[in-house]
């Protein structure tokens, strides 16, 4: 605490004219304050960390509980998708590559022993053809889960950072609903000294 205190406050240069005492007192009393309001909440620099490595924690530390229940939700779905991507991917992988030994067998019972002659007639048949075309299908849709898991903790973070700027923000406008009347209300707050 006094590390940070000395960081916010600094010290007097050599050189300086004295006489400022009422300034130093000010700045004093303006570091502390703000040492206060951090103490008493999340810095926002601290929302975004916490909501980039859990989604969600940032948002439920400075107290927006529903928000980071659905960044935690969001990048829950996306972590269950990039795993059964994964998953699909390795089951495709095997095919591809059983189908592959299998051409492989036929073609050496046939005679054809040129590695670039069999590479080629794998390319040729169908089934091989299909399977690695579904192997390369499945590593982009693993790519895809990935790049929206990583954008989903990124925003995480970067909402948790406005949100806890925004925290104590009064709220300028409101629009309630008149019931008996049909018609509707617009307030606007604006907070003066």
């Amino acid at each position: 605490m006094l590390l940070c205190i000395s960081a916010i406050v600094p010290g007097r240069l050599v050189g300086q004219e004295g006489g400022a005492a009422a300034a130093d007192t000010t700045q004093v009393a303006d570091s502390l304050a703000v040492l206060d309001a951090v103490a008493g909440g999340i810095s926002p620099s601290g929302a975004f960390l916490r909501g980039s490595l859990i989604p969600g924690w940032g948002h439920a530390a400075s107290g927006s509980l529903t928000r980071g229940a659905f960044y935690f939700g969001a990048e829950s779905l996306a972590g269950w998708m990039l795993y059964k991507t994964a998953r699909r991917l390795g089951v495709a992988r095997e095919q591809a590559r059983v189908w592959e030994e299998r051409v492989t067998a036929q073609l050496m019972v046939d005679g054809v022993t040129d590695p670039m002659e069999i590479e080629t007639l794998l390319g040729e048949n169908e089934q091989v053809a299909r399977f690695r075309g579904l192997v390369d299908a499945r590593e982009e849709q693993r790519e895809d889960w990935f790049a929206v898991a990583i954008f989903t903790l990124l925003l995480s973070g970067v909402d948790a950072f406005v949100s806890t700027h925004l925290q104590d923000f009064p709220e300028p406008l409101t629009i309630e609903g008149n019931p008996v009347g049909g018609g509707f209300e617009v307030a606007v707050r604006i907070p003066v000294g």
